[in-house]
């Protein structure tokens, strides 16, 4: 009996949490029909990835987590080829977390924070990292 992909169990468990119906997440992403959310969700089927960013929106997750995701499983040689290319780049969440930072900073440098506003920023950064809220 062939296991579930990591992909089919991902998306099980995102349409799971984030309440949508499949026929919700089909139209979102653009899907003729929902059987092919079905298929995916079940390890059937692959999604495209053309497909990839239109999919991880409905699905209430990060685009890139979902292609670095869809691409080690479906082409591992093809990402493993590009991942170094890509290490750096920023999630949306990421990104999200930036803009906050530097309006926080009054600028797009977060060096041009006093000391105290570094050290109160550490300090929640080490508060949040020791409640396993930041995932590395």
């Amino acid at each position: 009996m062939k296991t579930k992909s990591n992909v089919a169990r991902f998306v099980a468990g995102r349409i799971t949490e984030t309440g949508k119906l499949q026929r919700e997440i089909a139209e979102e992403s653009g899907f003729d029909s929902l059987n092919v959310i079905t298929m995916i969700r079940q390890g059937r089927t692959k999604v495209p990835l053309a497909k990839v960013g239109v999919f991880a929106r409905a699905l209430d997750t990060d685009p890139f987590k979902f292609l670095q995701m869809c691409m080690s499983e479906y082409q591992p040689d093809t990402w493993q080829a590009i991942e170094p290319y890509l290490s750096h780049a920023m999630t949306s969440d990421g990104l999200h977390l930036i803009r906050h930072l530097r309006k926080a900073a009054g600028g797009p440098y977060l060096s041009a924070l006093d000391q105290q506003s570094r050290d109160l920023m550490n300090q929640l950064f080490g508060s949040l990292e020791r409640q396993g809220s930041i995932i590395q």
